[in-house]
């Protein structure tokens, strides 16, 4: 358990939001099959979190454009909270890898 207050909470939930609605609209979860596997850990101070598609459609690589959504979930990691967002276009699911100081997520 980690302590996140309003200030860690908007931006955290806007990145699964915006996970969760393209998974469902093209990812895994497109697919009766496709799965989300969301794996979170503390190291030094920093809370990581891991969003692993599989299942779904093949991907071919990163998509020609990125949408609104996409940009504020990043902006909202990056810069609101000082963390780092990374997506991997594998072509088994998309992986996505975010990491966040703790001190970031409360006032």
């Amino acid at each position: 358990d980690v302590r996140v207050d309003d200030r860690g909470a908007t931006p955290l939930a806007l990145l699964v939001h915006e996970l969760a609605t393209n998974a469902v609209k093209y990812g895994s979860l497109s697919v009766p099959v496709g799965q989300v596997r969301i794996e979170t850990r503390v190291d030094d101070d920093v809370l990581g979190l891991c969003w692993q598609e599989s299942g779904g459609p093949a991907i071919d690589g990163p998509p020609t454009r990125q949408g609104f959504g996409s940009r504020l979930a990043e902006l909202s990691i990056v810069q609101q909270l000082g963390g780092n967002l990374q997506r991997h276009w594998n072509a088994d699911g998309l992986l996505v890898e975010v990491e966040v100081e703790l001190q970031s997520l409360v006032r």
